[in-house]
């Protein structure tokens, strides 16, 4: 199921129960919710305004409308949905009605763990070889940063988010603490350390930024944890 809390951490409602096997990753546009589940290799939409199922898609397998083991994934400015294809090493672009649009990058990733869309590039966290791609919307590779090395190494790479200043943020589930990257890819922070108390974080999952002074962070064992960007 997924749960929704408001910015305070208060309990507002739960949807999916049922449905959802084991949902991954999770988007929202103006209308719907847009949910992965790596068990049932799908894609389901949900309407925003009450939360009812209005589609899924997706079976195991590598043709065309299937998937094998979704994790991440992100809305364009079409509306159209990116969506990291991880045991297929591709990524897969859908109409926001979930219709099939295209594969992109079949040859060029090992494990894609999560996917965002800037207004000139398609940027994907690859699990395999720690690293993030940048790709031209057209599907060409501008450039890699690999997230491992004796400096700032990132030991199990989960999911990223760029913030407004075009900074990579990168939950390090094994890790576990947050690696701040810069847009060329130079380490410049590390945020945390293992542990359950103020600043410490125990399996850091998902992330996101929706302003430069907040990041909000799921945690495997919390709902919802929240710090500020160090600056």
């Amino acid at each position: 199921r997924v749960q929704v809390v408001s910015v305070t951490g208060k309990f507002l409602r739960r949807f999916g129960q049922g449905i959802l096997q084991s949902p991954w990753g999770i988007a929202v546009s103006e209308d719907n919710v847009y949910v992965t589940d790596c068990f049932l290799h799908a894609v389901l939409q949900f309407r925003k305004k009450d939360y009812e199922l209005v589609r899924r898609t997706g079976t195991e397998g590598e043709g065309e409308g299937q998937l094998n083991n979704p994790r991440g994934l992100c809305i364009d400015y079409n509306g159209d949905v990116y969506v990291a294809d991880s045991s297929n090493n591709r990524v897969y672009v859908f109409y926001k009605v979930l219709d099939f649009l295209k594969h992109l990058f079949t040859q060029q990733l090992w494990s894609p763990r999560d996917v965002k869309v800037t207004p000139s590039s398609v940027v994907v966290l690859d699990w395999s070889p720690n690293c993030v791609h940048f790709f031209s919307r057209s599907g060409a590779l501008l450039r890699s940063c690999v997230t491992q090395g004796e400096d700032g190494m990132v030991y199990g790479p989960w999911f990223f988010c760029l913030d407004p200043a075009g900074n990579i943020l990168i939950t390090d589930f094994y890790g576990h603490n947050i690696k701040i990257l810069s847009p060329s890819g130079q380490l410049m922070h590390t945020i945390g350390k293992e542990g359950h108390g103020r600043g410490e974080f125990k399996r850091p999952s998902g992330i996101c930024v929706p302003e430069l002074e907040t990041i909000f962070v799921y945690l495997w064992t919390q709902i919802l944890f929240f710090i500020g960007t160090p600056v």
